[in-house]
């Protein structure tokens, strides 16, 4: 497979991707600055559904991709430990979430990482103390991308386009780093409109 379709051109604003995403400036805007915000996603997807769940798709020992080792600052032959997940928001998929580290730091850095199970990253990541997070990256991975794959095969029966929008940033803990990735499915645009404004009624 030729290395540019393995590895995707991450680049440090989402500003960057605007000529890559639709033509719809309302969508553009709104996607950007789902892309940008440094939060929870977790808790943004609750906040957009009645209900929020997590489906393991599989965290094993793994390689580390191609365009993840430089970013790691690790050997592109090391043994990894991988987390992938997708997000469901009222049953739908809208976010497929990959998390790499490290296969040492997993026990002395992130000892919780081993009993995640199906509650989110997220809700580790962002109300520990003593982690870190680096600025986010983004990218639009094509077809032939390794994590574009394993959407393919985790959601079969759904229609996908031909690339995707995804971010992904490292977090530290100790002397621990771990690298978060999410790819934005179609299903999350429905989630990106804007929250219905409560108008209140007028009293005569």
């Amino acid at each position: 497979m030729p290395q540019a379709v393995r590895k995707a051109r991450w680049m440090a604003h989402p500003q960057a991707l605007a000529a890559l995403l639709a033509t719809d400036g309302d969508l553009m805007r709104r996607t950007r600055a789902w892309l940008a915000d440094p939060g929870s996603m977790t808790l943004k997807l609750k906040k957009r559904t009645d209900s929020f769940s997590v489906r393991l798709l599989r965290q094993r020992p793994g390689r580390i991709l191609a365009d993840e080792h430089e970013a790691l600052r690790i050997s592109p032959r090391s043994r990894v430990v991988e987390r992938d997940v997708i997000l469901l928001g009222d049953g739908q998929p809208v976010v497929f979430g990959h998390t790499v580290l490290s296969t040492g730091s997993v026990k002395s850095d992130w000892p919780f990482f081993s009993k995640l199970g199906t509650t989110p990253l997220g809700a580790n990541l962002f109300f520990d103390p003593l982690v870190g997070r680096s600025p986010i990256q983004y990218a639009r991975l094509s077809a032939g991308h390794p994590l574009m794959r394993r959407i393919a095969q985790a959601l079969p029966e759904s229609e996908l386009p031909t690339s995707l929008l995804a971010r992904r940033s490292l977090f530290t803990r100790r002397g621990g780093v771990l690298m978060v990735t999410d790819v934005f499915l179609p299903a999350l645009e429905a989630l990106m409109r804007p929250l219905p404004t409560h108008v209140p009624i007028e009293k005569r």
